[in-house]
């Protein structure tokens, strides 16, 4: 009987070999402007109509277009590409599926930032997303409290709906699964779901990125402490062969 980790690993290598270079598709329109704002926080959707990326980074989008390949899975590129930030907003028609969406955003990063990549499959020191007592959750992890299948439900001013609101330091999501929350730890390694445990689920996590540095004494803990007394969940280490989506170059754009 396979271990919830091992299982979780096998269904994250799957999933990262139906992978594909940039091409089809294009957006409508693009615009791609540089964001020197001092804030932390950004926004990086797909929506109906439009794609809306605000104080976003390169890595963000290329984790975004090229999902569902861990945001930890993604290796080489000049440091700028998780530092600066861009404002980016392109428009296509309405009902287009998810798959020819990604391919856009994969068109238009090799358009514009001149975004090239390979696949190359590697030894991967892994996290696993477990439960760390089980029939208990913690109180920043609890079913979703909105229907994500009704669009006609009232949605709150502010809050995500079923997606991920983040900043440094806060992980907050509204309806989302417990793959997506793995998918958006950042440990320094890639983080798969091995909880078993299925559903939608509102999840707030607030920690201190280095704790080192921080000398209030009202901080977040570290991410491990945090995950394990705000979610009830623990990371378990592991390693496997995983598929590692390798940036072989990319360059600033010309702003529009």
């Amino acid at each position: 009987m396979r271990s919830p980790l091992l299982a979780a690993i096998l269904v994250a290598s799957v999933a990262t070999s139906l992978i594909s270079q940039a091409g089809g598709p294009r957006f409508d329109v693009v615009s791609v402007k540089p964001n020197n704002s001092p804030e932390p926080g950004g926004r990086n959707a797909l929506e109906r109509t439009t794609y809306e990326g605000l104080n976003v980074t390169v890595r963000r989008m290329i984790a975004l277009a090229y999902m569902p390949m861990p945001f930890s899975l993604i290796d080489g590129g000049p440091a700028w590409i998780s530092s600066e930030r861009f404002d980016v907003r392109a428009r296509f028609p309405d009902g287009t599926p998810r798959r020819e969406l990604q391919a856009m955003m994969k068109a238009m990063l090799a358009d514009r930032f001149k975004l090239r990549t390979h696949l190359e499959r590697r030894p991967t020191q892994v996290y696993a997303l477990v439960v760390d007592r089980p029939g208990v959750l913690g109180a920043s992890l609890q079913p979703a409290q909105i229907d994500c299948t009704n669009p006609a439900a009232d949605k709150q001013p502010g809050v995500p709906w079923c997606a991920f609101q983040y900043t440094e330091g806060l992980l907050r999501g509204r309806g989302v699964t417990l793959d997506q929350v793995a998918g958006e730890i950042d440990a320094g390694r890639i983080v798969v779901n091995g909880t078993g445990l299925t559903g939608r689920y509102d999840v707030e996590l607030r920690w201190t990125p280095d704790p080192s540095v921080t000398t209030a004494g009202d901080a977040p803990p570290g991410l491990v402490t945090a995950v394990r007394e705000q979610l009830g969940l623990r990371l378990q280490s592991g390693t496997a062969q995983m598929e590692h989506l390798v940036i072989d170059s990319v360059e600033r754009p010309q702003p529009d």
